[in-house]
């Protein structure tokens, strides 16, 4: 996508895009570049969208709604930026040792944190402490041996063996620091936050809105240039749509791809569409029954259509995927090589499901969020293909913070699911799919898999690390420990008088620290 400041949207097809090569988002439709203009500061920018945070803690909460607001209130070592290049934010450079076992991060000097004391490396060592102490995201760092201060601005991460996938953790889904004196504080960061971000938490009304104001100390000069940040919940997208249309809000990230249609005419509104990091999947749990035999995971591989979900899901503004996304642009697999496992096959199914004696079916439940529509309305469709070869999955609707109190203790047998994604296979795939050192999201077990993560892991090599990969892509969509559905567009509307708005492929909310409302 264009860096300029975002007019009226032109639309893309697939060939156009094609032709054009060479774009690491993999625009579908951006918006038209126009001259670039002064920012102007002030003001109060209202944003909506149908899914409240379960809590604000960024090392505690493992959903998806709390990721996307963390960028808003925090700040991390090293930040990727929309084409998935990553730069320094609080590091302002950093170098391994020869033997890659040692990385150095010079940070910048002078960072407050909201309540107005400096960064230091001390903060930092504190961070990564109770991250590798509470946090579910710890098995991103498991190769990290001890963080430890090499001077006031400057800290060093010891490594158990080389770790190529270290940069992607720390500009991923965990890597935000955090303040002792908030942890002291508030004893937790799950209803209050205190960062170095761009925006200072101000008040919350759980289920209502957010809002931040703009934090003066912020270290980029200048940024954010509006003065304050509404983020409201609004469960229902039918009147999110309602509100970009009457002006009563000025951006909104669309859930429910099907409403691109109902707003990408609209005159007085700017539509950002790109492809996405991240992906909605199948969790299966491979310790349950019947999903326990791989032939019945790969059963019910062949019988899903991904296609017809994407179309429903996702009104077909999407991709099919490899296990790395479009954006994973250097670790992609050719397209022949993957979607071959996808072209559906239902007498290969039955043909599987005989071979480990579940010829006469069996039932599961299936689990879904209500106010995730992607899954609310694919996941008929995926009971609907199942039910061809005798599997019966009762869908069954789970509130989002119970959800993940059970996806956490694996208390599921299927369930649909998304992720923001990774920016390295590392993190894509270690913490998921490792069936002892990672979070194990299936609770399957494949020893030579274990081998290939832990070799990609160690390997510094860019050429030698691809070949791993491409392995390791092949093994899971054989394996299948979850189905890769569909990565749906990512879809944004902004009033045409809000410029500087940026996507990013992981759908976080790092867009608006540069955002300003053209006010006349």
């Amino acid at each position: 996508m264009s860096t300029s400041h975002a007019d009226h949207p032109r639309g893309l097809n697939r060939r156009d895009v094609l032709k054009a090569g060479g774009l690491a988002l993999g625009v579908l439709a951006a918006p038209r570049a126009v001259h670039a203009q002064t920012p102007k500061p002030g003001g109060t920018l209202v944003s909506a969208q149908t899914t409240e945070a379960t809590g604000l803690d960024p090392q505690l909460v493992p959903a998806l709604s709390r990721s996307r607001r963390a960028p808003l209130m925090y700040s991390q070592l090293v930040r990727f930026d929309p084409d998935m290049t990553p730069r320094g934010e609080l590091a302002e450079s950093w170098h391994t040792s020869p033997d890659g076992l040692s990385w150095t991060f010079k940070l910048r000097q002078g960072v407050k944190f909201h309540d107005g004391q400096e960064l230091t490396s001390a903060d930092v060592k504190f961070t990564f402490d109770r991250l590798f102490d509470k946090s579910p995201g710890k098995s991103d760092f498991i190769a990290v041996d001890k963080v430890e201060p090499s001077g006031k601005y400057e800290v060093k991460f010891l490594t158990k063996e080389p770790f190529a996938g270290l940069l992607a953790a720390l500009g991923g889904f965990w890597g935000f620091i955090i303040s002792e004196a908030g942890i002291k504080k508030h004893g937790d960061l799950n209803k209050a936050a205190l960062g170095t971000g761009p925006f200072m938490l101000e008040d919350w009304k759980v289920e209502q809105q957010m809002v931040f104001k703009r934090n003066p100390s912020f270290f980029r000069k200048g940024q954010p240039y509006v003065d304050s940040l509404v983020l409201r919940t609004i469960p229902d997208e039918a009147n999110i749509v309602a509100a970009l249309r009457t002006g009563q809000i000025h951006h909104a990230f669309i859930e429910d791809n099907k409403n691109f249609n109902l707003l990408k005419d609209e005159k007085t509104l700017t539509a950002y569409r790109s492809s996405r990091l991240g992906y909605d999947f199948l969790n299966i749990n491979a310790s349950r029954g019947p999903l326990k035999d791989v032939r019945v995971r790969q059963a019910i591989s062949w019988a899903v259509d991904r296609a017809q979900i994407m179309r429903v899901a996702a009104s077909g503004f999407g991709r099919l995927t490899a296990p790395a996304t479009a954006p994973m642009k250097q670790w992609q697999l050719p397209e022949e090589a993957w979607m071959k496992y996808y072209k559906p096959d239902v007498d290969r199914a039955k043909k599987l499901m005989a071979e480990a004696g579940q010829a006469n079916g069996f039932t599961v439940k299936l689990g879904v969020i209500p106010t995730f529509p992607t899954m609310v309305s694919g996941a008929p469709v995926v009971a609907a293909q199942l039910k061809r070869i005798g599997i019966t999955a009762e869908i069954e609707n789970v509130e989002y913070a119970v959800w993940i109190k059970r996806w956490l203790a694996k208390d599921f047998d299927m369930t649909m699911n998304t992720t923001p994604g990774y920016a390295d296979p590392d993190t894509a795939f270690f913490r998921a799919l490792h069936s002892t050192k990672g979070q194990n999201w299936n609770s399957w077990s494949v020893p030579d898999l274990d081998g290939l993560l832990e070799e990609g892991r160690r390997t510094l090599d860019q050429a030698k690390r691809k070949a791993i990969y491409d392995r390791v892509q092949i093994m899971i969509l054989e394996n299948v420990p979850h189905l890769w559905l569909f990565s749906a567009d990512t879809i944004d509307f902004t009033q045409n008088t809000v410029k500087g708005f940026r996507q990013h492929p992981t759908t976080l909310l790092y867009g608006f620290d540069g955002a300003w409302i053209d006010r006349v």
